[in-house]
């Protein structure tokens, strides 16, 4: 028995969340090649956008509107890629192996994408966030002084935010992130700096 994909969370997902369906979808066909031979579009072309969309919706941070503007057409050509998709494994490969509904531990996890940092409230704070990981059940945040002998902040939390704070103004600080799976710490983020005010 086969069941055909659903694309509902295609138009109706937060941001976030679409990014880390899509990155769930690029991963399942990525590992069954053997099921999904030939996607179209290609998933060179899929992982393109979706790196291209997380880097539009971190741009809109800051605001603006021709920002805005960039992040929301790249999310229709990641979402137009995603139907693309639907359609492929619905035609070509007759939908999904129906399966038993056993849960299995998630294996490693990627990299978290998409880290912001910036000054929180208060002066001497920096606020992290970064796109959810599925299947994450922790994050582990570092926070390291660009000064000689300055010592690495850390923070654990199961939320894809955290806050530093006690840092030094005026010091020029660099968080990465990564996520914890039943396999163990997914690879850091890249990192991302910022002057504390």
């Amino acid at each position: 028995m086969i069941v055909k994909p659903a694309t509902a969370w295609i138009g109706t997902n937060a941001d976030t969340l679409f990014i880390n369906n899509c990155a769930v979808v690029v991963l399942a066909l990525t590992t069954n090649v053997d099921i999904y031979e030939t996607p179209v579009p290609g998933l060179l072309v899929v992982q393109g956008a979706l790196d291209a969309f997380t880097t539009d919706l971190a741009a809109t941070a800051d605001g603006g509107r021709s920002a805005t503007v960039k992040k929301i057409n790249s999310r229709l050509l990641l979402a137009n890629y995603m139907r693309q998709l639907a359609s492929y494994v619905t035609v070509a490969c007759k939908g999904f192996p129906l399966q038993k509904t056993t849960r299995t531990p998630v294996g490693f996890l990627p990299a978290p994408q998409g880290l912001i940092i910036k000054q929180g409230p208060l002066s001497g704070m920096i606020v992290a966030k970064v796109n959810p990981v599925f299947g994450a059940s922790t994050y582990n945040w570092t926070c390291t002084p660009n000064t000689p002998g300055g010592a690495v902040l850390t923070g654990q939390g199961t939320a894809a935010g955290f806050t530093f704070s006690g840092l030094t103004p005026g010091v020029t600080y660099t968080v990465e992130v990564n996520a914890v799976g039943a396999a163990g710490p997914s690879n850091w983020s890249s990192p991302v700096s910022l002057i504390v005010n």
